[in-house]
C-alpha cells in the first residue's frame, strides 16, 4: 500500500551528503528517508518559481563575476516583487561555465551570489537559494565533465527541491549550492513528482529564463517554462520560429512574465 505525502517526508536526513545503503535496499531507505516534519515539509513546497541568471535577472556580461560589472535588467525589481508578495518562493539556477573554463573561480560567483541576495534584501525580496553549475564539458581539471546539473538537464532544480523538503524554516537558504544530490536520492524525488501532492505543486510552479536550455530544464523538471526577451531570447525566439517549433509562453521582461503567473493562478 502507497503510504501518503505526510508519512513519506518524515525524518527526512539533515544533509543530501548523508551516505545511503546502495544494495537492494537503498531505494527504499532513502525513500524512508524522506519521512519526518511532514507538515511543515509540505507547507514549505509551496508555488515556486526557477529563474536563471543571466541575462534574466541581470544585463547580459560575459563571464560576469565582478560585483562592479553587475547591473539589474529593467522591470526586474518590479517582477521579483510581484512574485513574492503573491507568495511564490524564488530560486535562481544558473550555469557558470566561466568557473569549469577557469575565468574565474567558485569563490568569485559566491561573492557575486552575495551581492544579489543582500540587494533583493533590501527590496524585501527573499531567495530560497542560488543554485549554480561550474561545470563544461571543455571544462579544465574535476570541472571538464558532463552532469547532472548543467541546463537543461534539471539537476539543480531537483537539488533546490530536495533542499526545500528539509524542512528549512528561515526566510532564505543558503545563498548557493553544489549538486550533491545521491542517485537514490533523485529517483526518491522522482518517485515522489508521480504522487499528486506533488504534481500540484509543479503544476503551480515556473521556470523562468532567456533560453531554450532554461526552458528545456522546466520541462526536464515538470514545471510550466517562460522565455523572456531579455538577454539572449529574441535570438532564441527566432530560432524556435526558424526550426518551427513551438515557443514557451513568452514576455519582453520578467515584469510582464511575473503578471501573467498571478494572473493565471488566480483562474
Amino acid at each position: 500500500m502507497k503510504k501518503n505525502i505526510e508519512e513519506q517526508l518524515e525524518n527526512a536526513p539533515n544533509s543530501s551528503n548523508e551516505k545511503h545503503n546502495v544494495n537492494g535496499h537503498g531505494k527504499l531507505q532513502v525513500h524512508e528517508n524522506l519521512k519526518s516534519n511532514a507538515k511543515d515539509k509540505v507547507q514549505s513546497l509551496k508555488k515556486t518559481v526557477f529563474l536563471d541568471r543571466d541575462g534574466t535577472i541581470n544585463e547580459e556580461v560575459s563571464y560576469l563575476h565582478k560585483v562592479e560589472d553587475f547591473r539589474f535588467l529593467p522591470h526586474v525589481l518590479e517582477g521579483l516583487s510581484i512574485l513574492s508578495k503573491a507568495g511564490f518562493q524564488l530560486v535562481v539556477v544558473t550555469n557558470q561555465a566561466g568557473i569549469g573554463r577557469g575565468y574565474y573561480r567558485e569563490k568569485d560567483a559566491e561573492a557575486l551570489h552575495l551581492f544579489l541576495r543582500e540587494e533583493l534584501k533590501k527590496r524585501d525580496i527573499f531567495l530560497k537559494g542560488i543554485y549554480y553549475c561550474p561545470h563544461h564539458p571543455q571544462g579544465i581539471g574535476a570541472y571538464q565533465r558532463e552532469c547532472e546539473c548543467r541546463k537543461p538537464n534539471p539537476g539543480m532544480l531537483y537539488q533546490a527541491e530536495w533542499d526545500l523538503l528539509q524542512g528549512n524554516n528561515e526566510e532564505e537558504s543558503p545563498i548557493q549550492s553544489l549538486y550533491r544530490l545521491s542517485r537514490e536520492e533523485r529517483e526518491a524525488l522522482e518517485q515522489e513528482h508521480r504522487q499528486a501532492e506533488r504534481k500540484a505543486w509543479l503544476s503551480h510552479s515556473y521556470m523562468i529564463g532567456d533560453k531554450i536550455l532554461d526552458c528545456e530544464a522546466g520541462v526536464n523538471f515538470g514545471v510550466q517554462p517562460i522565455l523572456l526577451a531579455t538577454g539572449y531570447g529574441e535570438e532564441e525566439k527566432r530560432k524556435l520560429e526558424e526550426e518551427r517549433k513551438p515557443c514557451p509562453p513568452y514576455f519582453e521582461n520578467l515584469e510582464e512574465a511575473a503578471r501573467w503567473i498571478v494572473e493565471r493562478e488566480l483562474e
